[in-house]
Formats: structure tokens, C-alpha cells, sequence
């Protein structure tokens, strides 16, 4: 463990004493959380904002929340996106309500408090736990070691406990889906047993009878969707029961990969298979996807809705067919390959699905092409979406260009900026208006002080009660104008503070990546939001940091216009 140096802890320099950390207060809560009033988001921001407001060294500069994950890892989209923060040097000190907020994994917390936060210079403060990286004792280092072993041991042993609990059930042939296959429902009178679905297990009957004849995929999916009749995901919605899936505002329609599905689950024929994804906290196994010979299978659990005969029928025509895509699927290999360096922040503006990477071949099969196509146009045609595509090379080209620009766009209007927050802030990185703000407060304090004093003068009879009125009304003439004064003063702190915050963090940006001559998946990560193509072929770009980016460009034009 680190050990801090008494000398620096006891007797700060006047540069630590006077310094002003830019401060990200940090609230998390999990699933299982929920319900508990202490710990509620509402509850940890008004904690945070309040000690940040009374500690006058530390300056808010953002809020993230992760609401809904778990604190036995740091993957947590809000948390990564503060370090990035931290990395850039837009924010040097991170409060949290306690050590629980943080994190439950003892070694993980740990790492971070006694190595991430040193090697960035970071300071770490946990309001509840009484915990101040600036001013830890070595009993304090060791409380907050033994908090962390009691978070990360609350955490394993709840997490023992529900894995044994679903083993259990799992293994006595209980079903623990949240939601039934489709064609069965749960059964009402045991939720844990499923029961045939008169209204959608002909579907599957049909849909087992197609693929025997000879049916693909595809084309068993295309005459579902001719049909009209509902996917699994829409007859949910449309019965109450909204997922992930199905609450994006638009009709689920049925895709390969829900006929594939159906096609090899043995639910159908009476059986159950569970455990096809798996995790472990306590045994530190994070989520995967099993093999299928951890599968956990029981047989004649419920009513089957095929045969087994047909059953077996289907799954050796899918074993034929998926022989004959793998013998063909080496046959370009000898052609280039690309990369999707967008992910799923390339979207259709028309359906909303991540548009996908195609690789076509010229006639005389000596070359390739990459095109982005919809993969809900590609799938269902005009009944799904728009004929949207975008040739790779245009894609990246304009999303390049568009960044250089608003970069040439910052690095023009720099200067002013510059000049600009000189002018507003008033010095504000040295802590003048920090200083003011502080003076400000104690001539408050100062003369609250004596309006109690002679609050008590008066009950006591040492003044008249004329005299004791007319001496309140001038006190607390003295108090409106402070307070107006100190509200003006942090008005001013806080719009700096953002601006500057704002230039920080393009800056960082724009001096690491001024010089690229062509756009990187590196560089997408660190720009882009998202990407929107239109069917019309238009773009619609929008950047990370665009809300600040958009309050500096004000600001400068502001001060042109005050300059003019």
C-alpha cells in the first residue's frame, strides 16, 4: 500500500492550499439498489452539490451518472467517460457519496484509489466515509481498505447466493426466463412452467413444417412478414411486455436470425436448455456465452409443440446447409478485407438500425468493393425501410472532413478565446475570483453574526426594540447586497469555468490528432457521436463535445459584437 508523506499531509504548500480542483461528482446506482431512498440518484447528486457548494477549493465541472450497473467492475459508460475527462485535465478531483459508489470489487477500488488516482494526480473523495486523498491519515488508508473488503465480500456473497438459487431451479427443469418462447406462455398458476400458446404455437408448427420442405431463411422470414403476422418481439409489445427490442417505436418485423433461433431450440419438442450465457462474480467469471456443453438440459419439462421426428428432420437440413456456406466461404480470400470503424454509431436515419459493411466483387472477381447498406432494407426490403447506402470511401472522406473543419474552426478562433476568458475569468485559474468568493462569504458570515448578536441584545433588554429594528434593517441591507454580489461572483466563476472547461477539452483533441492525414478508428472514437445517413444520401454528423464547442463559438461571437 502507498504510504503518504506526513510532512505534505500536515503542512499544505500555499500553492495546494490555494489551488481550486476541478470537480466531477460521480453517482452510481445498481439494479439491486433501486428501492433504497439513501441511495437513490436524486438523493446523491443533492449530497454531492451540496458538500461541493460548502468546500470552497473545490469547483463543479460535470455530473455522470450510471444508473443501473453494477459496482463489481469499472466497465460503466459514465464512469469511462469521466477518466477520459481526467485524462485530458478536465477534471483533477472526483467526489462520490461512498466507497460503495465507486466500486464493490475490492482489488479494482483499491488499484484506483492507491494507483490510478497518483499516476493522474487525481484527487479521490468519498463524503460519507469521511475519505480525502489530500488529507489521509494511515487510519483512514486502512478503514477505507477494510470498506472496500466489505463491499467486494456484500457483493460476492449476494451474487453466490443467486447463482445457487438459479442453478437449483435450473436443474430441477424450472424455467427462468423473464418471458416465455414463443408459442408458449407461462403458465399461471406456476410461472416457473411453461404451457402452449393456442394463438402463436401455429406459427411455429408452420414455420418447422416450411423449413422441412425446404424453406431458407430467408424465405421463411419474407413470408411471415407478407403475412402480417406479428415476430416474437412485436406480439410482446402489442401484449404488454416491452424489451430492449421492441420499445424503439417501430414495428418489430421477423428477421433471419428469430427463424434460426426458433428453428434449433429444443424447447419445441418438450425440452429445456438454460444457461446458454453465464457469469460468475464471486468466481470472477464475467458474462459469456456458454458452450453448448454447459448447457443445462432437462428433458419433458412441458408439452412439446412439434415432433421430434420433424425436429430432427429440420436440424439435419440446417447441418447440410450451413456444411455447404462454409465450404463456399473461402472462396475470396485472396481480396481485401475491411473493418467497420464506426460500430453502431453509423445509423439509418429512416429505421434506425446500425447500418452494416457489405463486401461485393467485381465481375472478373479481382477486386472488392465496400458499400454501407441498411440492414433492415437489406432484410425486408421497401416493407422494413429505404434503399439507404453509402459507398466506405465517401463515408470516410466526409466524416474526415467535417472534423478537420471544425477543428480549423477552433484552432482560428483559439486566440480570441484566450483573450476572451482572460477577460471573464478575471484570472480565474489562479483563484482570484475563488479568493473574492471567499472574502465575500465571511463578510456574510461576519455580519449574520452580528444580526444574531443583536437579536440577543434586544430579548436580553440591552437595546429598545426601536433601536433593535433600525439596526436590523441597515444588517440586513448589508446581507442582500453581499449575497446579490457573491451570487454575481459565482455566475461569473461558473460560466468560466465551462468555457474553460470546453477549451480544454478540444484542445487536447485537436493537438493530438491536427496532423492525420486520413480518418482512424482511433479517431472516431475520440470525435464522433454519432452518424446519421439519410435515404437521400445526406449525413447528419454530430461530434462529442458539440454542446461546448457551440458555447465557445457563442462566446466569441459575443465578444466581437461587445468589441465592435
Amino acid at each position: 500500500m502507498a504510504r503518504i508523506s506526513r510532512k505534505r499531509k500536515n503542512h499544505p504548500t500555499n500553492e495546494a492550499a490555494s489551488r481550486i480542483w476541478k470537480t466531477a461528482l460521480y453517482v452510481r446506482l445498481s439494479v439491486e439498489d433501486n428501492g433504497k431512498d439513501a441511495d437513490s440518484i436524486e438523493n446523491q447528486i443533492a449530497l454531492l452539490e451540496s458538500y461541493v457548494s460548502g468546500c470552497p477549493d473545490l469547483s463543479k465541472a460535470g455530473l455522470f451518472i450510471d444508473n443501473g450497473y453494477t459496482g463489481t467492475n469499472f466497465n460503466r459508460p459514465e464512469f469511462n467517460r469521466m477518466m477520459e475527462a481526467v485524462q485530458t485535465g478536465v477534471i483533477d478531483c472526483v467526489v462520490v457519496k461512498d466507497l460503495s459508489r465507486l466500486g464493490r470489487n475490492y482489488i479494482e477500488t483499491s488499484q484506483f484509489i492507491e494507483k490510478i488516482c497518483p499516476f493522474y494526480k487525481l484527487r479521490f473523495i468519498a463524503v460519507n466515509d469521511r475519505f480525502d486523498t489530500e488529507t489521509i491519515t494511515n487510519e483512514a488508508q486502512l478503514s477505507v481498505a477494510l470498506s472496500n473488503i466489505v463491499n467486494d465480500y456484500y457483493a460476492k456473497d449476494i451474487s453466490r447466493k443467486v447463482t445457487t438459487a438459479l442453478q437449483t431451479k435450473m436443474e430441477r427443469g424450472d424455467y427462468i426466463g423473464n418471458y416465455a418462447p414463443h408459442g408458449y406462455c407461462k403458465d399461471p398458476e406456476n410461472k416457473n412452467h411453461l404451457v402452449i400458446d393456442p394463438e402463436t404455437a401455429p406459427i411455429i408448427r408452420q414455420i418447422f413444417q416450411w423449413r422441412s420442405e425446404g424453406g431458407s431463411y430467408m424465405g421463411i422470414n419474407r413470408r411471415l412478414n407478407e403475412a402480417g403476422i406479428p415476430s416474437p418481439g412485436q406480439y410482446r409489445l402489442e401484449h404488454g411486455i416491452e424489451t430492449n427490442n421492441n420499445r424503439k417505436g417501430r414495428p418489430v418485423l421477423w428477421n433471419k436470425h428469430m427463424v434460426t433461433e426458433i428453428l434449433k431450440n429444443i424447447v419445441y419438442i418438450g425440452h429445456l436448455a438454460q444457461k446458454k450465457g453465464s457469469q460468475c462474480f464471486y468466481a470472477g467469471i464475467p458474462f459469456h456465452v456458454t458452450n453448448e456443453d454447459e448447457w443445462i438440459v432437462v428433458e419433458d419439462t412441458h408439452e412439446p409443440i412439434i415432433s421430434k421426428e420433424l425436429f430432427e428432420a429440420v436440424q439435419k437440413i440446417n447441418k447440410e446447409n450451413a456444411a455447404r456456406s462454409k465450404a463456399n466461404s473461402g472462396k475470396y480470400v485472396y481480396l481485401p478485407k475491411e473493418k467497420n470503424i464506426f460500430g453502431r454509431k453509423f445509423t439509418c436515419a429512416e429505421c434506425g438500425a446500425a447500418i452494416k459493411l457489405h463486401r461485393s466483387f467485381s465481375t472478373k472477381r479481382d477486386k472488392a468493393y465496400f458499400t454501407f447498406k441498411c440492414p433492415t432494407y437489406a432484410e425486408h426490403g421497401a416493407k422494413g425501410c429505404s434503399d439507404v447506402k453509402m459507398r466506405k470511401a465517401d463515408l470516410d472522406n466526409a466524416v474526415f472532413s467535417f472534423i478537420k473543419a471544425q477543428m480549423a474552426v477552433f484552432i482560428d478562433m483559439e486566440s480570441a478565446l484566450q483573450r476572451l476568458l482572460s477577460v471573464k475569468s478575471g484570472n480565474f485559474e489562479q483563484g482570484r475570483i475563488q479568493s473574492k468568493r471567499r472574502l465575500l462569504q465571511q463578510k456574510l458570515d461576519h455580519k449574520k453574526s452580528i444580526l444574531s448578536g443583536l437579536y440577543v441584545d434586544y430579548k436580553e433588554g440591552l437595546l429598545s426594540r426601536q433601536d433593535y429594528l433600525f439596526t436590523r434593517e441597515g444588517i440586513d441591507s448589508d446581507i442582500h447586497a453581499i449575497e446579490a454580489e457573491l451570487a454575481e461572483e459565482k455566475d461569473v466563476s461558473s460560466k468560466a469555468q465551462d468555457l474553460l472547461m470546453g477549451k480544454m477539452k478540444w484542445q487536447y483533441m485537436v493537438q493530438k490528432y491536427q496532423d492525420a492525414t486520413g480518418l482512424s478508428e482511433e479517431m472516431v472514437e475520440a470525435f464522433v457521436e454519432t452518424v446519421k445517413l439519410h435515404e437521400d444520401g445526406s449525413l447528419e454528423i454530430k461530434l462529442n463535445y458539440m454542446d461546448e464547442f457551440a458555447a465557445l463559438m457563442n462566446a466569441c461571437e459575443q465578444m466581437r459584437k461587445e468589441s465592435a
